[in-house]
């Protein structure tokens, strides 16, 4: 018997053609309902567990992609990887795992074009990506080198702990507050860190007086914030001078050593003051605070990766290139 009820609710017309109609056919498809559909979609041949950069360096690990315009490819390093998933505001969270998928189907898919030219270390960071244990740092910042296992397990090292300590600051190898040290003496033994290396403010000129960016002494003590005052007039051979008050004030380091087995001094390169080009003048300094405002291992996003004091945070400012000239 048909149940003309539907008849009425849905607005519809018996027709005279008999044996068409299911009389237990009691509902209807609302076709006005939105479905989404998922145009792009990451997919990982394997559960994801552990570092993921390990695992794709290792090829432990395969992301295919999929969207509208594509067909299943293979994504062809974690660098292109991550990328994609940042230009979408995406990060390794959206990556859908299907394992039952066969080696066979994933070892004849196309690869997509490297990507790895476009990867920032801030890309990185947004994509989500964060060294998983056992490891401390990003293994694919090691994996070209020699010392691969002795680095990316490895914490906070001592020379790193020196970097975080004496970077942008000065020292001194041995000052004498007396103000018994000749100019060729003091000059050689006041250093200031710039990119994990010790640099001079002063120089000898060809007729072997010696000169030296004073200013930078002032700039110093006012960007720290250790609040020294001096008479600019007696800048370091006597005992209130510039230098003298600084190393009261915590503002220069004295070492009181003599060089030859000193820690710290001989923990870093030095540039000696006779090397004009390489030294450090009022310009330098200022486009030294400038692009790294006196907080060169305050970078958030290299933070999760590398701990203070590690070498690799003087990339992203371009080193001593950038402010030489």
């Amino acid at each position: 018997m048909i149940d003309r009820k539907k008849y009425r609710e849905y607005k519809l017309e018996q027709t005279r053609i008999q044996g068409n109609i299911n009389t237990e056919f009691d509902y209807f498809i609302n076709t006005d309902i939105d479905v989404e559909v998922i145009e792009d979609e990451f997919i990982s041949n394997v559960k994801i567990s552990g570092d993921y950069h390990d695992m794709m360096l290792k090829e432990d690990i395969e992301i295919a992609f999929q969207s509208a315009e594509n067909e299943l490819v293979i994504i062809p390093n974690y660098e292109t990887l991550e990328v994609m998933l940042v230009e979408r505001g995406l990060t390794y969270d959206a990556i859908r795992v299907q394992t039952n998928i066969d080696d066979f189907i994933y070892n004849n898919l196309y690869s997509l074009d490297d990507r790895s030219e476009e990867y920032s270390n801030v890309i990185r960071f947004e994509s989500g990506y964060r060294p998983a244990f056992p490891f401390v740092r990003d293994p694919g910042d090691y994996i070209d080198g020699n010392d691969y296992d002795e680095q990316v397990y490895q914490k906070q090292t001592l020379t790193e702990k020196l970097r975080e300590q004496f970077e942008g600051r000065f020292i001194t190898l041995r000052y004498s507050m007396g103000g018994d040290q000749g100019d060729y003496q003091f000059w050689n033994q006041l250093k200031i860190m710039i990119y994990g290396e010790w640099r001079s403010i002063g120089y000898q000129n060809d007729d072997g007086g010696f000169w030296a960016s004073w200013d930078i002494l002032d700039y110093y003590n006012i960007v720290n914030g250790f609040g020294a005052e001096y008479d600019k007039g007696r800048r370091y051979v006597q005992s209130d001078s510039t230098v003298a008050t600084l190393i009261e004030a915590g503002g220069i380091t004295n070492l009181l050593d003599n060089g030859q087995s000193s820690p710290v001094w001989n923990d870093f390169n030095h540039r000696g003051f006779d090397e004009s080009p390489l030294r450090l003048d009022n310009g330098r300094y200022e486009r030294y605070i400038n692009t790294t405002n006196n907080e060169v291992f305050n970078l958030e996003y290299m933070q999760p990766y590398e701990p203070a004091g590690s070498e690799l945070y003087y990339n992203e400012y371009g080193g001593w290139q950038q402010i030489q000239y």
